[in-house]
């Protein structure tokens, strides 16, 4: 019986440790260093499709990015892929992540992110293939099938569908459907339903 009582604590401590290294160790990714303060104040995007660090970040301004991260490695504005503004954190060799926001709107809000390689949601990794992914998310909402520029796509769908499109969606994208995914793209896509709602009601 005491031998069973030194196991379990031995247990016990053995599951404590790692978040107690984790605590005084720096964390790669910028998102994870910050998991117990940003659920602390909650995100309602995050809470309704299950915590993840890095969907805590979607839908928040980008000052609020700022106040979490720290100031990012580069910021400004490109056309690619539509025009946005856009603040970016680098970390590893390749590794980063992107929070991209609509142009014209009086806050930027990190309506889309982009993480690259080694880095997470969900408990998937850019860098993963098709399968291995598949074989955690379950079966994906669209693809993998071939998209613009010749790239391969896989997507997942998130909440209810509105204008034939779900509340949020995440893609992974590799050039060689048998080959590594390249990144991770998440978008708040119900934002620009809700846009048209506004501009619908004020007509």
């Amino acid at each position: 019986m005491v031998a069973y009582k030194h196991l379990l604590l031995f247990l016990i401590m053995l599951s404590i440790l790692p978040f107690t290294l984790l605590g005084s160790q720096p964390v790669e990714h910028p998102a994870y260093a910050y998991r117990q303060q940003i659920e602390s104040t909650g995100n309602l995007i995050s809470n309704k499709f299950g915590n993840d660090p890095v969907m805590d970040l979607l839908g928040k301004t980008f000052d609020e990015l700022k106040q979490v991260l720290g100031e990012p490695d580069e910021q400004g504005r490109s056309s690619l892929d539509g025009v946005h503004n856009y603040i970016l954190y680098r970390y590893n060799k390749e590794g980063y992540i992107k929070f991209c926001s609509p142009t014209g709107l009086d806050n930027n809000i990190a309506v889309s992110i982009i993480i690259g390689p080694g880095q997470e949601i969900y408990g998937v990794r850019a860098g993963m293939l098709f399968t291995e992914i598949m074989a955690i998310l379950g079966t994906p909402d669209l693809g993998p099938e071939l998209g613009i520029n010749n790239i391969y796509y896989m997507d997942y769908y998130l909440g209810e569908i509105n204008y034939q499109s779900p509340e949020v969606f995440i893609s992974f994208s590799s050039v060689d459907i048998n080959g590594p995914t390249q990144d991770i793209f998440i978008k708040w896509e119900a934002f620009d339903c809700n846009q048209k709602d506004q501009l619908q009601a004020a007509k």
